[in-house]
């Protein structure tokens, strides 16, 4: 797909007599709604017969209009009168903008449960062997901007009170947190065990994607496991 192919098809509609704005609108973003995703915008919106504008999922950070494109801050604006022989120019265009990343500023895992270790197990981990019950997250921030993300544990039993934290993660990278390693204040387990819980992850400046997994082990001398993963829900 290309930006070609987008604007010869604005024209096809409009040589077959669609000439309603919102029902063009409709049409291009049922077309095009995927792959303008890709490529770093959300919407598309015909503005008038000649002009469209498409929202950018990111900040203007210079601005290098060329021929036939108004950049805004988080938007431009197409003349297709203007843009004549050139329709690639956009994708020129969309290098002056900052990416503010794929996925969701919420995430949410809402099965959460951590088993506590049996003796012989803690043993064992105190000394550096295995793998054994517990759970993590991972977080992969695409955007150009790094972001801080706040980890909330919800806890089932109203006994107990709910805890967070935060943490970053840069531009470009991800992090991975064994959730039984993260430490409260006092250098404690922050996260209790042998208790269901839901987690709750938010991104403060960029779209983050969220994944959760799982360890679980049992039986004698921990003769069985399994192991879970699964994407986060993300409530947008």
């Amino acid at each position: 797909m290309t930006f070609s192919v987008l604007f010869a098809t604005v024209r096809e509609y409009k040589q077959a007599g669609i000439s309603n704005l919102d029902t063009l609108t409709t049409l291009l973003n049922d077309t095009f709604g995927d792959w303008l995703i890709s490529q770093g915008m959300s919407h598309l919106e015909m503005l008038d017969k000649n002009r469209l504008c498409l929202n950018v999922v990111g900040q203007l950070k210079k601005d290098s209009s060329p021929k036939g494109i108004k950049l805004h801050s988080r938007f431009l604006v197409i003349s297709l009168d203007e843009i004549g022989d050139n329709p690639e120019s956009v994708t020129d265009a969309l290098k002056s903008y900052t990416s503010d990343g794929d996925g969701a500023y919420v995430w949410i895992i809402p099965d959460g449960y951590m088993a506590g270790l049996t003796a012989a197990e803690q043993e064992w981990e105190q000394h550096g062997g295995g793998y054994f019950s517990h759970e993590s997250i991972c977080i992969s921030n695409t955007a150009d901007i790094d972001t801080r993300c706040l980890l909330e544990v919800l806890y089932e039993d109203t006994g107990i009170e709910n805890v967070s934290c935060e943490f970053d993660v840069p531009a470009h990278r991800s992090v991975h947190y064994r959730l039984d390693k993260l430490k409260d204040a006092n250098g404690e387990p922050l996260i209790a065990k042998d208790a269901p819980v839901s987690y709750k992850i938010t991104s403060q400046d960029a779209r983050i994607v969220v994944q959760g997994s799982r360890i679980l082990t049992s039986g004698e001398n921990s003769i069985f496991a399994s192991f879970g993963t699964v994407m986060a829900w993300c409530p947008q």
